[in-house]
């Protein structure tokens, strides 16, 4: 019979031997790989993160980066299942897009890909299902309209490099205003002494 205890943040820091604060920093870091309920202070841990937990303190303690423990834990335990994946299984198909990351930038890909195929059924002429079209909108017109906005993007991103190399100089400006105030205060202070 599985166990159905749920955990405190507390309750892993005893059974682990490990401080609190290190769990709420592993908390933050690796929450994709923990199965967990609730939010904020309620938030409790299912017995498998507990072990998830372990493997995080064993890999962080054999030297291993962030990113090289959160590769090693995307291969012992699987992370999140997309919607489209069900279907496509439920459906006999394969897998729509590969391996997926967790989270919003997960959504984001899987979302991206269905868009993206099923536009590319429209302007191809051949949509992937039966009776489904665009009323009143032609390829030509689509077209025209991706590259207006493939101009207007170049133009934001010329702007955006303009914008972050401002601000750059601005940094160094101010790091420029700040050693020359502290020299000034420092001399000031020591003038009267």
């Amino acid at each position: 019979m599985p166990e159905n205890r749920l955990y405190s943040i507390a309750a892993v820091a005893r059974l682990l031997d490990v401080p609190e604060s290190t769990l709420h920093y592993w908390k933050n870091r690796f929450h994709a790989f923990l199965p967990s309920l609730g939010e904020g202070r309620g938030r409790r841990f299912r017995p498998e993160a507990v072990e998830v937990f372990r493997d995080i303190a064993t890999g962080l303690g054999r030297g291993l980066s962030v990113d090289e423990v959160k590769a090693e834990l995307a291969e012992r335990f699987p992370v999140a299942v997309s919607t489209s994946r069900v279907a496509a299984k439920a459906r006999g198909q394969a897998d729509p897009g590969g391996p997926v990351g967790t989270g919003i930038e997960a959504a984001a890909a899987v979302f991206g890909r269905e868009m993206a195929r099923v536009l590319a059924g429209f302007l191809g002429g051949s949509p992937d299902r039966a009776g489904v079209s665009l009323p009143g909108i032609d390829a030509a017109s689509l077209s025209a309209e991706v590259e207006a906005l493939r101009g207007k993007n170049q133009a934001l991103e010329a702007k955006l490099a303009t914008l972050e190399s401002e601000l750059l100089r601005l940094r160094k400006d101010g790091r420029e205003l700040e050693k020359y105030l502290v020299e000034k205060i420092r001399a000031a202070l020591a003038s009267r002494a």
